[in-house]
Protein backbone atom coordinates (compact mmCIF):
# COMPACT_ATOMS: atom_id res chain seq x y z
CA UNK A 1 0.00 0.00 0.00
CA UNK A 2 0.85 3.74 -0.73
CA UNK A 3 2.90 5.46 2.46
CA UNK A 4 1.11 8.55 1.36
CA UNK A 5 -1.61 9.57 3.16
CA UNK A 6 -4.98 9.54 1.23
CA UNK A 7 -7.62 12.27 1.15
CA UNK A 8 -10.99 11.70 1.83
CA UNK A 9 -14.67 13.82 1.89
CA UNK A 10 -17.45 13.24 2.92
CA UNK A 11 -21.03 14.44 0.96
CA UNK A 12 -23.69 14.68 2.93
CA UNK A 13 -23.57 15.16 6.47
CA UNK A 14 -26.66 12.91 8.42
CA UNK A 15 -26.41 10.08 10.86
CA UNK A 16 -24.74 7.71 8.40
CA UNK A 17 -21.76 10.71 7.42
CA UNK A 18 -20.61 9.86 11.22
CA UNK A 19 -19.42 6.18 10.44
CA UNK A 20 -17.87 6.79 7.44
CA UNK A 21 -15.82 9.73 9.32
CA UNK A 22 -14.80 7.10 11.66
CA UNK A 23 -14.19 4.83 9.19
CA UNK A 24 -11.59 7.07 7.45
CA UNK A 25 -9.78 7.99 10.76
CA UNK A 26 -9.30 3.99 12.00
CA UNK A 27 -7.26 4.29 8.56
CA UNK A 28 -5.59 7.30 8.84
CA UNK A 29 -7.25 9.24 6.38
CA UNK A 30 -7.15 12.66 6.36
CA UNK A 31 -10.67 14.41 5.97
CA UNK A 32 -10.28 17.41 4.01
CA UNK A 33 -14.00 18.69 3.38
CA UNK A 34 -17.53 18.34 3.91
CA UNK A 35 -19.61 18.66 1.18
CA UNK A 36 -23.68 19.79 2.10
CA UNK A 37 -26.68 21.97 0.91
CA UNK A 38 -27.74 22.49 4.45
CA UNK A 39 -25.03 24.87 6.50
CA UNK A 40 -25.64 23.95 9.74
CA UNK A 41 -25.20 20.30 8.74
CA UNK A 42 -21.53 21.16 6.95
CA UNK A 43 -20.37 23.10 9.82
CA UNK A 44 -21.58 20.75 12.51
CA UNK A 45 -18.82 17.91 10.66
CA UNK A 46 -16.11 20.69 10.77
CA UNK A 47 -17.14 21.80 14.43
CA UNK A 48 -17.23 18.21 15.95
CA UNK A 49 -13.93 16.78 14.18
CA UNK A 50 -11.85 19.38 14.06
CA UNK A 51 -10.82 19.11 10.20
CA UNK A 52 -11.73 19.74 6.88
CA UNK A 53 -13.38 22.91 4.62
CA UNK A 54 -17.30 23.61 4.37
CA UNK A 55 -18.64 23.37 1.01
CA UNK A 56 -22.30 23.49 -0.58
CA UNK A 57 -21.72 21.38 -3.18
CA UNK A 58 -18.99 18.98 -4.95
CA UNK A 59 -18.26 21.61 -8.36
CA UNK A 60 -17.38 24.21 -5.09
CA UNK A 61 -15.40 21.37 -3.87
CA UNK A 62 -13.65 20.96 -6.83
CA UNK A 63 -12.70 24.29 -7.57
CA UNK A 64 -10.26 24.25 -4.56
CA UNK A 65 -9.71 20.63 -3.79
CA UNK A 66 -9.87 16.71 -5.28
CA UNK A 67 -9.36 14.23 -2.54
CA UNK A 68 -8.22 10.95 -3.16
CA UNK A 69 -11.86 9.62 -1.83
CA UNK A 70 -15.35 10.48 -0.96
CA UNK A 71 -18.27 8.72 0.05
CA UNK A 72 -21.85 9.54 -0.74
CA UNK A 73 -23.91 9.11 2.11
CA UNK A 74 -26.71 11.00 0.40
CA UNK A 75 -30.38 9.92 -0.17
CA UNK A 76 -31.13 7.30 -2.37
CA UNK A 77 -32.03 9.23 -5.61
CA UNK A 78 -28.87 11.06 -5.25
CA UNK A 79 -26.42 8.19 -5.46
CA UNK A 80 -25.73 8.03 -9.03
CA UNK A 81 -25.70 11.46 -9.90
CA UNK A 82 -23.14 12.44 -6.93
CA UNK A 83 -21.00 9.27 -7.88
CA UNK A 84 -20.97 9.97 -11.83
CA UNK A 85 -19.94 13.97 -10.74
CA UNK A 86 -17.45 12.09 -8.02
CA UNK A 87 -15.65 9.90 -10.66
CA UNK A 88 -15.39 12.95 -13.49
CA UNK A 89 -13.58 14.70 -10.93
CA UNK A 90 -11.11 11.98 -10.63
CA UNK A 91 -11.04 10.60 -7.23
CA UNK A 92 -9.24 7.40 -6.95
CA UNK A 93 -12.11 5.62 -4.61
CA UNK A 94 -15.78 6.29 -4.01
CA UNK A 95 -17.72 4.63 -0.62
CA UNK A 96 -21.12 5.16 -1.51
CA UNK A 97 -24.25 4.25 0.59
CA UNK A 98 -26.97 1.25 0.04
CA UNK A 99 -29.07 1.22 -1.85
CA UNK A 100 -26.27 1.76 -4.60
CA UNK A 101 -29.25 2.89 -6.89
CA UNK A 102 -33.24 2.67 -7.75
CA UNK A 103 -33.15 0.94 -10.66
CA UNK A 104 -30.81 -0.75 -13.27
CA UNK A 105 -30.07 1.72 -15.46
CA UNK A 106 -28.44 4.58 -12.67
CA UNK A 107 -26.68 0.98 -11.17
CA UNK A 108 -24.92 0.59 -14.76
CA UNK A 109 -24.33 4.52 -15.16
CA UNK A 110 -22.40 4.34 -11.72
CA UNK A 111 -20.74 1.33 -12.59
CA UNK A 112 -19.71 2.05 -16.72
CA UNK A 113 -18.43 5.90 -15.49
CA UNK A 114 -16.29 4.40 -12.96
CA UNK A 115 -14.69 2.08 -14.76
CA UNK A 116 -13.98 4.65 -17.45
CA UNK A 117 -12.61 7.19 -14.89
CA UNK A 118 -10.27 4.50 -13.30
CA UNK A 119 -12.28 5.06 -9.83
CA UNK A 120 -12.32 2.91 -7.60
CA UNK A 121 -16.33 2.37 -6.73
CA UNK A 122 -17.54 -0.12 -3.54
CA UNK A 123 -21.07 0.62 -2.35
CA UNK A 124 -21.39 0.70 1.82
CA UNK A 125 -22.86 -3.37 2.21
CA UNK A 126 -20.52 -2.94 4.96
CA UNK A 127 -21.80 -5.79 7.16
CA UNK A 128 -20.06 -7.77 4.83
CA UNK A 129 -17.30 -7.31 7.50
CA UNK A 130 -19.36 -8.68 10.55
CA UNK A 131 -17.98 -11.47 12.18
CA UNK A 132 -20.70 -13.58 12.11
CA UNK A 133 -21.44 -13.34 8.27
CA UNK A 134 -18.03 -14.49 7.77
CA UNK A 135 -18.05 -17.01 9.67
CA UNK A 136 -21.17 -18.27 7.50
CA UNK A 137 -19.52 -18.01 4.34
CA UNK A 138 -16.43 -19.75 5.53
CA UNK A 139 -18.39 -22.74 6.60
CA UNK A 140 -20.30 -22.85 3.74
CA UNK A 141 -17.31 -23.08 0.99
CA UNK A 142 -15.91 -25.49 3.19
CA UNK A 143 -19.21 -27.94 2.64
CA UNK A 144 -20.88 -27.96 6.34
CA UNK A 145 -23.89 -28.13 5.14
CA UNK A 146 -23.54 -29.84 2.07
CA UNK A 147 -25.47 -28.42 -0.23
CA UNK A 148 -27.56 -25.29 0.57
CA UNK A 149 -30.94 -25.75 -1.09
CA UNK A 150 -32.87 -23.17 0.87
CA UNK A 151 -32.01 -19.67 2.38
CA UNK A 152 -34.86 -17.71 4.45
CA UNK A 153 -34.62 -14.02 5.42
CA UNK A 154 -37.16 -11.55 7.26
CA UNK A 155 -36.34 -7.91 7.53
CA UNK A 156 -38.88 -4.21 8.01
CA UNK A 157 -37.82 -0.89 7.23
CA UNK A 158 -38.54 -1.55 2.97
CA UNK A 159 -36.71 -3.68 0.38
CA UNK A 160 -34.26 -0.48 -0.43
CA UNK A 161 -33.34 -0.02 2.81
CA UNK A 162 -33.15 -3.21 5.29
CA UNK A 163 -33.63 -5.12 1.93
CA UNK A 164 -30.36 -4.14 -0.25
CA UNK A 165 -28.88 -5.51 3.14
CA UNK A 166 -30.19 -8.46 3.94
CA UNK A 167 -30.35 -9.78 0.17
CA UNK A 168 -26.33 -8.67 0.11
CA UNK A 169 -25.96 -10.53 3.51
CA UNK A 170 -26.96 -13.80 1.90
CA UNK A 171 -25.31 -13.34 -1.34
CA UNK A 172 -21.84 -12.88 0.45
CA UNK A 173 -22.64 -16.03 2.77
CA UNK A 174 -23.63 -18.37 -0.19
CA UNK A 175 -20.31 -17.06 -2.57
CA UNK A 176 -22.31 -14.39 -4.41
CA UNK A 177 -23.77 -16.88 -6.75
CA UNK A 178 -25.47 -15.55 -9.97
CA UNK A 179 -29.37 -15.08 -10.05
CA UNK A 180 -31.11 -17.40 -12.55
CA UNK A 181 -34.79 -16.04 -12.08
CA UNK A 182 -36.89 -14.20 -9.24
CA UNK A 183 -40.60 -14.39 -8.59
CA UNK A 184 -42.15 -11.39 -6.28
CA UNK A 185 -45.14 -9.67 -4.60
CA UNK A 186 -45.78 -6.24 -3.80
CA UNK A 187 -48.47 -4.34 -1.46
CA UNK A 188 -48.55 -0.65 -1.44
CA UNK A 189 -52.09 0.62 -0.30
CA UNK A 190 -50.46 3.78 2.14
CA UNK A 191 -48.74 6.55 0.40
CA UNK A 192 -44.99 5.58 1.86
CA UNK A 193 -41.89 6.83 1.01
CA UNK A 194 -38.25 6.20 2.36
CA UNK A 195 -35.39 9.25 1.97
CA UNK A 196 -38.32 10.72 -1.00
CA UNK A 197 -38.35 7.80 -3.10
CA UNK A 198 -41.70 5.62 -2.99
CA UNK A 199 -41.70 2.32 -1.06
CA UNK A 200 -44.21 -1.09 -0.60
CA UNK A 201 -45.88 -1.31 2.23
CA UNK A 202 -44.47 -4.69 2.16
CA UNK A 203 -43.33 -7.54 -0.74
CA UNK A 204 -41.79 -11.00 -0.70
CA UNK A 205 -40.03 -12.94 -3.03
CA UNK A 206 -38.57 -16.12 -4.48
CA UNK A 207 -34.95 -15.72 -5.86
CA UNK A 208 -33.73 -18.61 -7.62
CA UNK A 209 -29.91 -18.58 -8.21
CA UNK A 210 -27.63 -20.98 -10.54
CA UNK A 211 -26.86 -23.88 -9.21
CA UNK A 212 -30.70 -24.52 -7.16
CA UNK A 213 -29.87 -22.56 -3.98
CA UNK A 214 -32.85 -20.35 -3.46
CA UNK A 215 -33.74 -17.79 -0.82
CA UNK A 216 -37.13 -16.76 0.53
CA UNK A 217 -37.28 -13.31 1.51
CA UNK A 218 -39.87 -11.22 3.30
CA UNK A 219 -40.34 -7.38 4.31
CA UNK A 220 -43.16 -5.74 6.80
CA UNK A 221 -45.03 -8.78 7.32
CA UNK A 222 -44.27 -10.75 10.00
CA UNK A 223 -42.10 -8.71 12.21
CA UNK A 224 -41.01 -11.28 14.83
CA UNK A 225 -37.65 -12.06 14.36
CA UNK A 226 -37.36 -9.82 11.89
CA UNK A 227 -33.49 -8.78 11.81
CA UNK A 228 -30.30 -9.69 9.94
CA UNK A 229 -30.32 -13.30 10.49
CA UNK A 230 -30.31 -16.11 8.12
CA UNK A 231 -31.87 -19.46 8.33
CA UNK A 232 -29.90 -21.26 6.27
CA UNK A 233 -30.54 -25.58 5.03
CA UNK A 234 -28.17 -27.81 3.54
CA UNK A 235 -28.37 -31.30 2.28
CA UNK A 236 -26.11 -32.03 5.37
CA UNK A 237 -27.11 -29.18 7.79
CA UNK A 238 -28.57 -26.24 8.66
CA UNK A 239 -27.08 -23.05 9.59
CA UNK A 240 -28.63 -19.51 11.75
CA UNK A 241 -26.21 -16.50 11.33
CA UNK A 242 -26.53 -13.35 12.03
CA UNK A 243 -23.89 -10.68 12.02
CA UNK A 244 -22.58 -11.36 15.48
CA UNK A 245 -22.91 -15.49 15.56
CA UNK A 246 -23.58 -18.11 13.98
CA UNK A 247 -24.47 -21.63 14.81
CA UNK A 248 -24.95 -24.81 13.05
CA UNK A 249 -26.80 -28.29 13.79
CA UNK A 250 -25.68 -31.65 11.63
CA UNK A 251 -27.72 -35.15 11.30
CA UNK A 252 -24.82 -36.26 14.42
CA UNK A 253 -25.62 -33.19 16.71
CA UNK A 254 -28.17 -33.76 19.29
CA UNK A 255 -28.60 -29.81 18.99
CA UNK A 256 -27.40 -26.10 17.71
CA UNK A 257 -23.40 -25.55 17.93
CA UNK A 258 -22.39 -21.88 18.77
CA UNK A 259 -19.33 -21.70 16.64
CA UNK A 260 -16.32 -20.12 17.38
CA UNK A 261 -15.71 -16.76 15.07
CA UNK A 262 -12.18 -16.52 15.87
CA UNK A 263 -12.16 -12.53 17.28
CA UNK A 264 -11.95 -11.22 21.13
CA UNK A 265 -15.81 -10.23 22.22
CA UNK A 266 -14.96 -6.73 21.92
CA UNK A 267 -14.91 -7.17 18.19
CA UNK A 268 -17.79 -9.13 17.39
CA UNK A 269 -20.03 -6.23 17.10
CA UNK A 270 -18.09 -4.09 14.29
CA UNK A 271 -21.24 -2.07 13.20
CA UNK A 272 -20.79 1.94 13.82
CA UNK A 273 -17.31 2.55 12.57
CA UNK A 274 -15.42 -0.82 12.93
CA UNK A 275 -16.87 -2.23 9.90
CA UNK A 276 -16.36 1.04 7.59
CA UNK A 277 -12.26 1.12 8.90
CA UNK A 278 -12.30 -2.49 7.38
CA UNK A 279 -13.90 -1.71 4.28
CA UNK A 280 -11.69 1.79 4.08
CA UNK A 281 -8.42 -0.34 4.68
CA UNK A 282 -10.10 -3.00 1.38
CA UNK A 283 -10.67 -0.07 -0.47
CA UNK A 284 -7.39 1.36 0.02
CA UNK A 285 -5.59 -1.75 -0.74
CA UNK A 286 -8.01 -2.09 -4.14
CA UNK A 287 -6.76 1.22 -4.99
CA UNK A 288 -3.08 -0.24 -4.66
CA UNK A 289 -3.62 -3.01 -6.59
CA UNK A 290 -5.02 -5.65 -4.22
CA UNK A 291 -7.62 -7.54 -4.56
CA UNK A 292 -11.55 -6.41 -6.12
CA UNK A 293 -13.32 -5.47 -2.95
CA UNK A 294 -16.01 -7.48 -1.62
CA UNK A 295 -18.43 -4.41 -1.94
CA UNK A 296 -17.53 -3.85 -5.47
CA UNK A 297 -20.32 -2.12 -7.43
CA UNK A 298 -20.24 -4.63 -9.79
CA UNK A 299 -21.64 -7.10 -6.96
CA UNK A 300 -23.80 -4.81 -5.65
CA UNK A 301 -25.41 -4.01 -8.92
CA UNK A 302 -26.41 -7.78 -8.55
CA UNK A 303 -28.56 -7.00 -5.33
CA UNK A 304 -30.12 -3.72 -7.00
CA UNK A 305 -31.14 -6.12 -9.88
CA UNK A 306 -32.70 -8.99 -7.23
CA UNK A 307 -34.81 -6.05 -5.93
CA UNK A 308 -35.89 -4.54 -8.91
CA UNK A 309 -36.80 -8.20 -10.49
CA UNK A 310 -38.47 -8.66 -7.26
CA UNK A 311 -40.54 -5.81 -7.95
CA UNK A 312 -40.91 -5.98 -12.11
CA UNK A 313 -42.36 -10.02 -11.25
CA UNK A 314 -44.89 -8.09 -9.44
CA UNK A 315 -45.63 -5.51 -11.95
CA UNK A 316 -45.95 -8.29 -14.77
CA UNK A 317 -47.53 -11.01 -12.39
CA UNK A 318 -44.49 -13.33 -13.77
CA UNK A 319 -41.30 -15.18 -12.65
CA UNK A 320 -38.70 -12.92 -14.67
CA UNK A 321 -35.47 -14.41 -15.54
CA UNK A 322 -32.41 -12.50 -15.66
CA UNK A 323 -30.44 -10.14 -16.96
CA UNK A 324 -33.35 -7.84 -16.49
CA UNK A 325 -34.24 -5.89 -19.04
CA UNK A 326 -36.43 -3.55 -17.41
CA UNK A 327 -33.83 -0.50 -16.28
CA UNK A 328 -36.53 1.78 -14.48
CA UNK A 329 -37.55 1.14 -11.37
CA UNK A 330 -41.06 -1.00 -11.17
CA UNK A 331 -42.32 0.06 -7.96
CA UNK A 332 -42.83 4.02 -9.85
CA UNK A 333 -43.90 1.96 -13.03
CA UNK A 334 -46.64 -0.10 -11.46
CA UNK A 335 -47.95 3.46 -9.58
CA UNK A 336 -47.46 5.53 -12.77
CA UNK A 337 -50.08 2.87 -14.51
CA UNK A 338 -52.65 2.96 -11.68
CA UNK A 339 -51.68 -0.97 -10.62
CA UNK A 340 -51.37 0.37 -7.19
CA UNK A 341 -53.77 3.08 -6.04
CA UNK A 342 -53.51 4.64 -2.82
CA UNK A 343 -56.17 3.58 -0.48
CA UNK A 344 -55.46 5.22 2.09
CA UNK A 345 -54.37 9.21 1.63
CA UNK A 346 -51.51 10.69 3.26
CA UNK A 347 -47.63 10.97 1.73
CA UNK A 348 -45.28 10.09 4.26
CA UNK A 349 -42.00 8.87 4.80
CA UNK A 350 -40.34 6.52 6.87
CA UNK A 351 -37.04 8.40 7.46
CA UNK A 352 -38.53 11.79 6.51
CA UNK A 353 -37.78 12.61 10.25
CA UNK A 354 -34.14 13.33 9.30
CA UNK A 355 -34.69 15.79 6.58
CA UNK A 356 -32.55 18.69 8.57
CA UNK A 357 -33.89 21.56 6.62
CA UNK A 358 -37.06 22.34 8.85
CA UNK A 359 -35.37 21.24 12.29
CA UNK A 360 -35.40 23.92 14.76
CA UNK A 361 -31.32 24.53 14.78
CA UNK A 362 -31.23 26.11 18.51
CA UNK A 363 -32.85 22.90 19.77
CA UNK A 364 -30.52 21.18 17.93
CA UNK A 365 -27.69 22.40 19.78
CA UNK A 366 -29.07 21.84 23.01
CA UNK A 367 -29.89 18.03 22.32
CA UNK A 368 -26.09 17.98 20.93
CA UNK A 369 -24.57 19.50 24.06
CA UNK A 370 -26.57 16.64 26.38
CA UNK A 371 -24.13 13.97 23.97
CA UNK A 372 -27.34 12.82 22.37
CA UNK A 373 -26.32 11.45 18.52
CA UNK A 374 -27.87 12.75 15.31
CA UNK A 375 -29.98 10.42 14.92
CA UNK A 376 -31.89 10.51 18.18
CA UNK A 377 -31.92 14.26 17.92
CA UNK A 378 -34.05 14.23 14.58
CA UNK A 379 -36.10 11.54 16.05
CA UNK A 380 -36.80 13.74 19.44
CA UNK A 381 -37.45 17.10 16.97
CA UNK A 382 -39.76 15.36 14.89
CA UNK A 383 -41.63 13.91 18.15
CA UNK A 384 -41.61 17.38 19.33
CA UNK A 385 -43.22 18.70 16.17
CA UNK A 386 -45.86 16.06 15.91
CA UNK A 387 -46.88 16.54 19.47
CA UNK A 388 -47.43 20.53 18.25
Amino acid sequence: MSTERRTAAIIGCGDIAHHHVTGYQREGVELIAFVDPLPAARNQFISEYGTGKAYASLADMFTELKPDLISVCAWHLLHAPLTVEAAAGGVQGIICEKPMAVGLADADRMVDVCAASGTKLAISHQRRFTPGWEKGRELIAAGALGEVVMVVAKFGAGLLNCGTHAIDGVRFILGDPATEWVMGAVERRTDKFERDTPIEDSCMGLVHFVGGTQLFLQCDLDMKGASFQFFVRGTEGMMEVSETACRTMDGGAVGWVDQDLGVPANEINVIGGKANGRQTRELLAWIDGGPEHRCAATTARDTVEIMMALEESARRHQVVATPLAEKGYPLQLMMDEGKLPVEVAGRYDIRGYLNREQADEAQYDELRATGMGHHQIMRTLWERQQEG
